[in-house]
């Protein structure tokens, strides 16, 4: 496994440290996890993507819009 030096203000790595330690995980492995998760591929649609950067493409319905509003029992 590689390794990388990175530098951070103090109160930042100790929030981290303690992120860490709440998770019961090493300081490196919590960060690996971070970078992975702000990295992971979450691809948008192209129609998505065209819609809200370009104002083009219609929104659609989806085949199983959500049940209707149902009142609360008392």
């Amino acid at each position: 496994m590689a390794q990388v030096t990175i530098y951070l203000p103090e109160d930042l790595i100790q929030e981290a440290r303690a992120k860490a330690k709440a998770e019961d995980s090493s300081l490196s492995a919590w960060l690996a996890d971070l970078v992975r998760r702000e990295t992971a591929g979450h691809e948008w649609s192209r129609a998505l993507v065209d819609l809200l950067t370009h104002g083009e493409g219609d929104l659609v319905e989806p085949d199983d819009p959500p049940p209707e509003e149902v009142e609360a029992l008392s």
